[in-house]
């Protein structure tokens, strides 16, 4: 059985509000206040998506009107000061993530790209909208949740030789690992696993082992 990770289709935003390219500005910002949300994807003619408007968008007619800009800036801010639509209003092409991405891959895209949300796709098809703060509902899980994942994903999957020898708590998403091990090997190798369990704030490895085999082990430590 693999191990299962969280992946973007489990906590993105399934429900999404989308606009066509000839929505007017005044409609775009209205459905942005109703729905209490930052930005729209919008749909092209053959229903993919083109684009995405957001409240920065929005308001580059508010500041290019108000504020002086670098002349190599002025053209770009001049033509989304004068949009009338969403189709001139958006960013495109849209920065697209798969649903069968990890968390923890979409937080590294939106960090690269300094985004705060990303379109959610299946090939050519809007599935969803997965937002930074959908990404951190991983650590919204219990403690409880934490302990199980652990348990089932580390301990009993990969230290079957010595399951019962390794204790597990978690306190506020911090995990600790205590007991006996038989290699030094094997304690690195469950810290490395646990941190990557989705939820995992931190990993405090109090494991101790019978046998050093790292200590004349050429490169480090292989996982």
């Amino acid at each position: 059985m693999m191990r299962h990770y969280l992946t973007v289709s489990d906590v993105m935003t399934k429900d999404v509000v989308t606009v066509a390219e000839d929505t007017p500005f005044k409609a775009v910002a209205g459905l942005l206040a109703e729905h209490h949300i930052s930005a729209v994807p919008v749909r092209d003619v053959y229903g993919g998506v083109a684009g995405v408007v957001s409240e920065t968008d929005l308001l580059r007619k508010e500041e290019f009107q108000r504020a002086r800009l670098p002349r190599w800036s002025r053209r770009r801010a001049r033509a989304k000061a004068e949009a009338l639509t969403a189709g001139q209003l958006m960013t495109c092409p849209p920065v697209t993530v798969e649903g069968g991405c990890t968390l923890d891959e979409a937080a590294r895209l939106m960090a690269a790209r300094g985004l705060t949300r990303l379109v959610v796709t299946n090939g050519d098809k809007l599935v969803g909208i997965v937002s930074r703060s959908d990404l951190l509902s991983a650590y919204l899980a219990s403690d409880q949740e934490t302990l199980a994942r652990v348990r089932r994903d580390v301990v009993d999957r990969h230290l079957w030789e010595d399951p019962r020898t390794v204790e597990v708590s978690v306190v506020e998403g911090v995990v600790t690992l205590t007991g006996q091990v038989e290699k030094r090997s094997t304690s690195a190798f469950a810290e490395h696993l646990t941190a990557g369990i989705d939820g995992v704030v931190a990993v405090r490895n109090e494991l101790t082992w019978a046998v050093d085999d790292l200590s004349h082990a050429p490169g480090g430590i292989f996982y």
